[in-house]
């Protein structure tokens, strides 16, 4: 009970909404039909110059579980703690504004987290859609805490921002998104509650994640989101071995490691490779016996970058931990040669 005396609900969804008019009803409404009515709904408008500020007006009139939040832009990480740190609930529930979720995932997750108390995060299967809701592919994710940490620990895919599912209490016990890793502020916040707690993921498809030109994962041809998860990565190592975290370093500190792991990441070729699989399978979705023959020739005149690639995918890339010894390696001779 609150000190008012009102019920505080147990689930608090929060929602960060910027220029999200297209989207954003639908999205709203998969998550007022949910089976699970006893919630609170976060919608977070970060500074947005469509109608996104009126539709989620509407719906607060006409809803009391929506909390409206009205902000000046300061970004996905920005607006989320925002949320959070207004959230009543035991447990937050993320949903993008453009993607959607099935009526019964807040039950199914509730019900998983109360049968193991050890748990701080619940992901759940997918299903990818299109700007127009088509079907392309369903993902589903590992369900043990050690196979989803090491997906994550080795640029595997995990499960969605939008399907996440944590406690509210130990996201803000890690210090919740940080900002300076912008496009991949999830992978970095699931790191971190692997330190304090298990993660784990339903297999069921509970969450569609729309596909679409404008979302900013694409800016800067997807580079940014490359760098900043490989930043999370190596960031999980380098507090695991007991070394200072640059993220958490003054402005400089930290830029100037961010570009290290970039210049890393570009002379072990994995944008290149990126490259490879991009044109892959554009080739394989014009199907066809001619471009068939094409992926065939390419492959075997590039039979190298082929086999790793394909490697990583299945067994993921032990990059980020190689960077963590190799960055504390040159911290070591920064100190050597100080004191020389």
């Amino acid at each position: 009970m609150s000190d008012n005396g009102a019920t505080v609900p147990p689930i608090s969804v929060v929602m960060s909404c910027y220029n999200a008019e297209r989207w954003l009803a639908e999205s709203i409404e998969s998550v007022l039909c949910q089976t699970w009515r006893d919630f609170e709904f976060i919608l977070v408008d970060d500074g947005s110059t469509d109608a996104t500020a009126d539709i989620i007006a509407r719906y607060a009139e006409a809803d009391r579980r929506i909390v409206p939040i009205s902000k000046p832009n300061t970004g996905l990480a920005d607006s989320l703690n925002t949320g959070i740190a207004r959230a009543r609930g035991i447990w937050i529930a993320r949903l993008d504004a453009d993607d959607l979720c099935e009526p019964n995932r807040l039950a199914s997750q509730w019900r998983c987290a109360a049968e193991n108390v050890e748990l701080v995060f619940i992901g759940t299967g997918l299903v990818l859609i299109d700007g127009h809701g088509r079907r392309s592919a369903v993902r589903q994710y590992p369900t043990a805490h050690r196979s989803l940490l090491a997906h994550l620990l080795t640029a595997r895919k995990f499960p969605a921002h939008s399907s996440a599912f944590f406690r509210t209490e130990a996201s803000r016990r890690v210090g919740g998104y940080r900002p300076r890793i912008r496009r991949a502020q999830d992978r970095d916040l699931w790191l971190r509650l692997s330190a304090v707690g298990e993660l784990t993921s339903l297999r069921e498809p509970l969450v569609y994640i729309r596909k679409h030109a404008s979302q900013i994962s694409h800016d800067e041809g997807g580079v940014r989101q490359k760098v900043d998860s490989q930043v999370a990565m190596v960031s999980y190592w380098l507090h695991q071995s007991g070394h200072p975290d640059p993220v958490d370093a003054d402005s400089e500190s930290f830029e100037t490691f961010r570009h290290w792991v970039h210049r890393q990441i570009d002379a072990d070729g994995i944008f290149a490779r990126e490259s490879v699989c991009s044109w892959m399978k554009q080739a394989a979705n014009g199907a066809g016996f001619s471009r068939l023959g094409q992926i065939a020739r390419f492959v075997l005149s590039h039979p190298a970058s082929v086999a790793e690639l394909g490697w990583e995918r299945v067994f993921g890339s032990s990059l980020p931990r190689r960077l963590a010894t190799e960055w504390m390696g040159l911290a070591a001779d920064e100190i050597r040669e100080g004191k020389s």
